[in-house]
């Protein structure tokens, strides 16, 4: 059962845990509800270790939420009405589970150059607009306005930066201008490589380490199939990070 936990903790650590107070409460009721519906502990929570669920619960929220109290975000939740108290603990409300069945409205921040991938950024928008996301791409930035700084400002307020990496992307100074600005916000970054785009290319030897490490092949979703539906199974694989089966 520890297995089941720590995969449920790699699964979800590809969620960003949202700035707002409240989305913060909302996001809490809804792992746990979805952990209490995957049997990984019980739908009554501890405040204290107990027993083995309780353990596994602990496990998880000190995990997930390093440096938190568990009896206050425990009682933020009754108080949002996710959970009610019990004795020396709380239990789950119908309102929690409830969660399970909506997608988060992330903010979702589109990287691209459009030399290499303006195809790709159309359909990457469509699609995500589809399931109640808020994506943006720089295509919709008003004329005039100081695009650097707007540029910057709607990283900053992402949830989630998109990369589209196509064989010349990174050639973009621009492109690598927006990388720096979601490793220093430290957004959660999604690479997708797609057109022959290789890492291991000789004239990307000299980018900077943590640009390497931020797209690098283990957190990239790759267009293995240069066609219709190669780009379909990749857009499947992106809707997924978002907890979203198609």
């Amino acid at each position: 059962m520890a297995d089941e936990v720590e995969k449920f903790l790699e699964e979800r650590s590809k969620i960003p845990i949202p700035n707002g107070d409240v989305a913060r409460v909302k996001l809490l009721a809804k792992e746990l509800a979805l952990g209490a519906h995957r049997e990984l502990w019980h739908n009554w929570l501890q405040t204290v270790t107990m027993n083995e669920f309780d353990s596994q619960f602990h496990n998880y929220f000190c995990t997930r939420w390093v440096n938190s109290n568990v009896e206050r975000k425990l009682e933020l939740l009754r108080a949002h009405g996710y959970a009610t108290a019990i004795n020396s603990g709380y239990v789950l409300t119908e309102s929690a589970f409830n969660l399970l069945d909506e997608v988060e409205p992330y903010n979702v921040f589109t990287s691209y150059r459009r030399h290499d991938s303006s195809a790709l950024a159309l359909l990457v928008l469509a699609r995500l607009k589809e399931h109640d996301l808020i994506p943006f791409v720089d295509m919709a930035l008003e004329a005039g306005g100081n695009w650097h700084a707007d540029l910057e400002e709607r990283i900053e307020s992402c949830d989630y930066f998109i990369i589209l990496l196509g064989k010349d992307t990174l050639s973009s100074p621009m492109t690598l201008k927006e990388i720096d600005w979601a490793l220093k916000y430290e957004k959660s970054i999604i690479p997708i490589w797609h057109s022959g785009f290789d890492i291991g290319d000789e004239k990307w030897r000299d980018l900077p380490a943590e640009v390497m490490n931020a797209i690098q092949q283990t957190n990239a979703i790759r267009v293995m199939d240069e066609s219709a539906s190669g780009y379909n199974t990749a857009i499947v694989e992106l809707l997924k990070r978002f907890g979203i089966t198609p």
